[in-house]
């Protein structure tokens, strides 16, 4: 097996051990490379993003210098709605870009983040 081969397979099966367990209610869901993990039917949350990507970084020795968290989770209204707060308050509402397991795979072939 080549080194491209075993970086995909050490990524998948990462992600697949530790973050794509069975729910109460839900069994495991399938895992592609264009698995998202920001949108689509599972996407997660700001706090597991955080510690899901944390994780990636440390694990694979990615340098996270380009990486932009809130380009995947942007920012949320929260519990008061933006016509509630002032103006120098207010939350711009954006979607958040598609985070795929191929983007983490591509990534740590190259060392470094590239999106």
């Amino acid at each position: 097996m080549e080194l491209n081969e075993k970086t995909t397979t050490a990524i998948l099966e990462w992600y697949d051990e530790k973050w794509n367990l069975p729910g109460l209610l839900r069994k495991k869901i399938p895992l592609t490379p264009e698995t998202s993990l920001t949108t689509g039917r599972y996407p997660w949350a700001r706090e597991t993003g955080d510690e899901i990507m944390k994780d990636y970084f440390n694990r694979f020795s990615v340098d996270d210098t380009g990486f932009d968290f809130l380009r995947y989770w942007p920012p949320e209204t929260g519990m008061w709605p933006n016509c509630l707060r002032p103006r120098a308050l207010r939350v711009e509402i954006k979607d958040p870009e598609p985070l795929t397991l191929s983007m983490l795979i591509e990534s740590a072939k190259a060392g470094r983040w590239l999106y």
